[in-house]
């Protein structure tokens, strides 16, 4: 099967679950290539390391500006390039994009070759900033793909509830890979101020994502200052974005001794296996990455209690749950951490392990794309189709 991957970067928690099924899909026999946005833009870009990874496997990677840019000559510009790539009768069996402007390029170059073409799309997170435009154009898009998939129940009902099609919505999980990724000498100096607070009776809660408004790592700036009384609790920060906001913060608070900022880094998922708890108190999401990897890696998770990861956790059985944006409950949920029974720890990691091996390792997602990509290019002619709803 060929499969052509189309994303507006390969970058964050989005872009690991791509190149996971890019390789999973390579090594199981397919013609797999990527083509992705070139330049980036404040708090949006390709991550190097992901793209090396898929060049390694022997997966072609392409960067033409524009996926991102909601720009005409920018989006056929792209088209352009898959039109030179692709020779005619050569073209794609499936394309499979993430992102609305993706799939109107998917569509454009589908729809220039004239030949039954499957058109899948992953949405692996609705923009809380989108114009009302915006808005309208991307559930019009979505309308007109062959199958949407998310990876939670609630994005789907998000998506319904925006006027996308019930009927072409599947829910795909996330899927994850065993092993942790190599340190790099930078890292070593994170795992040492760890085990430092380690030795001095404190447990260590990792805090990993886009550092930003959405992720929400403020809000465990604020439970340091309020869990001290109770509690000996020192935070690990990694990911990339506002890093100097986050200090700031940090600063404002006093709690510059408890906390480490690390900033982004390709083993982000190596050192927060070497943490206590993984804590996430974000105000949106799709289906964080870190969250899973955390469930394989046998390490605790605390959550804010918004749908998309209190789906994912269940409060005391597979992690702990937090009111959202409520710094207060979130230090009584540290606190709960530091005085847990050792037998109470190694029960929740199990189940959550458990929970991983069932539902969110790699092949499964492999898996059931496969049978995505089946259900639409084996469908009897129009079986795909849905109105397309009209313009209020």
């Amino acid at each position: 099967m060929r499969i052509l991957h189309l994303t507006t970067f390969l970058q964050g928690g989005a872009g690991r679950a791509i190149v996971d099924l890019a390789l999973d899909q390579r090594q199981a026999g397919s013609d797999v290539s990527v083509v992705a946005s070139n330049t980036g833009a404040p708090g949006y870009g390709n991550y190097d390391a992901y793209v090396r990874e898929l060049e390694d496997r022997g997966i072609p990677v392409s960067l033409v500006d524009s996926m991102f840019s909601r720009d005409h000559a920018s989006n056929l510009a792209v088209v352009g390039l898959l039109d030179r790539r692709f020779a005619r009768g050569e073209e794609p069996d499936v394309i499979h994009s993430h992102a609305a402007i993706p799939s109107l390029v998917g569509l454009l170059f589908a729809g220039s070759r004239r030949r039954p073409t499957a058109l899948v799309h992953t949405m692996h997170g609705w923009g809380l900033r989108k114009t009302p435009d915006q808005v309208e154009t991307d559930i019009a898009l979505l309308n007109l793909v062959d199958r949407v998939a998310v990876a939670s129940r609630h994005s789907a009902d998000t998506l319904v509830a925006l006027g996308v099609g019930a009927s072409r919505i599947e829910v795909v999980p996330y899927g994850i890979r065993e092993g942790l990724p190599p340190l790099e000498s930078r890292d070593r100096l994170a795992l040492d101020a760890m085990d430092r607070a380690k030795a001095q009776g404190a447990i260590v809660a990792a805090c990993v994502g886009t550092i930003g408004p959405r992720k929400n790592q403020t809000l465990l700036v604020d439970a340091l200052a309020r869990v001290r009384s109770r509690a000996k609790v020192f935070a690990f920060f990694a990911g990339d974005g506002d890093v100097e906001g986050l200090r700031a913060a940090v600063d404002a608070a006093g709690v510059g001794q408890e906390t480490w900022i690390h900033g982004y880094s390709p083993a982000a998922r190596s050192l927060a296996a070497h943490a206590d708890l993984l804590v996430l108190p974000s105000l949106s999401e799709g289906q964080p990455i870190a969250i899973l990897e955390a469930f394989c890696d046998r390490l605790l998770v605390a959550v804010s209690d918004i749908p998309e990861l209190a789906e994912l956790v269940e409060d005391g059985f597979t992690g702990f749950r937090f009111t959202s944006g409520d710094a207060a409950s979130l230090a009584d949920v540290l606190a709960h951490v530091f005085t847990l029974a050792p037998s109470t720890h190694c029960d929740i990691q199990d189940r959550s392990r458990s929970l991983y091996l069932a539902r969110f390792a790699t092949s499964a997602m492999t898996t059931a794309y496969r049978h995505v990509y089946d259900s639409v290019r084996f469908a009897p002619s129009g079986a795909n189709q849905s109105p397309v709803p009209s313009a209020a």
